[in-house]
C-alpha cells in the first residue's frame, strides 16, 4: 500500500429520467441523463478541468458513466468503470415509485445499515465495496481521482473516507452534478470494516 495522501473529487451523476418523480433507482443500470443532467455532468466537468487529476473512475451505470464522459471531454482522461461504484440495489424495490413503498420493521438484533431490504444490498455491502475500490486506488500510482457515483453510494464513500462505520453514515447526499472534495491517506487513515 502506497503512503501518500490521496485527493478524490466526488461527482454525483447529473439528473436521470429516472430521477424524475422521484422514483428508487437503486441498482438499476439505466437510465440515461436528462437534458437537465447533460447540463450538469458539463458543469462538473468544467468545475474539474484544472483540477489536475490523474485518474477518472466511474459507477459502470447509465447516468454515472455519460456524467463522467462529459468530465473525460474537458480533462483528457479515460474513463475507468467499475461495478463497485454502482449505488446500492435495493433489490425488488428497484424501480419503484415512492407511493408504492411500505416499511418494513428491522428484524431484532440488526441495525437499519445491515439489512438487506428488498434482497439487495445492505449498507455494509455497500462499505465493502468501497473499501475494495480504495484498496485498489492506494495500490495504484494516482494522487487525484475524479470519483463519478451516486447519491447513497455518495454518502457511504464520503462517511468511510471520515473514519465513521456503516452505522454512522452521513447522510449529506450531493446534488446532481454536485462536486465534493475529499482526501484519505492509505496506511494512516483505517477505513471502517
Amino acid at each position: 500500500m502506497r503512503r501518500g495522501r490521496v485527493e478524490f473529487a466526488l461527482v454525483r451523476h447529473g439528473e436521470s429520467e429516472g430521477n424524475l418523480g422521484g422514483r428508487v433507482l437503486g441498482g438499476q443500470l439505466g437510465p440515461d441523463l436528462t437534458a437537465r443532467g447533460r447540463t450538469q455532468a458539463r458543469a462538473a466537468a468544467r468545475e474539474l478541468a484544472d483540477w489536475g487529476a490523474d485518474a477518472l473512475w466511474s459507477s459502470d451505470m447509465v447516468r454515472a458513466r455519460r456524467t463522467a464522459e462529459q468530465i473525460a471531454l474537458q480533462t483528457g482522461l479515460p474513463v475507468r468503470t467499475t461495478g463497485l461504484l454502482r449505488e446500492q440495489n435495493h433489490g425488488r424495490f428497484d424501480g419503484a415509485e415512492p407511493g408504492t413503498l411500505v416499511a418494513e420493521k428491522t428484524p431484532p438484533g440488526l441495525d437499519v445499515t445491515e439489512v438487506r431490504w428488498g434482497g439487495g444490498e445492505s449498507i455494509v455491502d455497500v462499505y465493502a465495496r468501497l473499501r475494495v475500490f480504495c484498496e485498489q486506488i492506494a495500490a495504484g500510482a494516482a494522487e487525484r481521482v475524479i470519483v463519478v457515483g451516486h447519491s447513497d453510494m455518495g454518502c457511504c464513500f464520503t462517511s468511510m473516507l471520515a473514519g465513521l462505520d456503516h452505522r454512522r453514515v452521513r447522510w449529506n447526499r450531493l446534488h446532481h452534478g454536485q462536486v465534493a472534495y475529499l482526501s484519505w491517506v492509505p496506511g494512516q487513515q483505517a477505513l471502517p470494516v
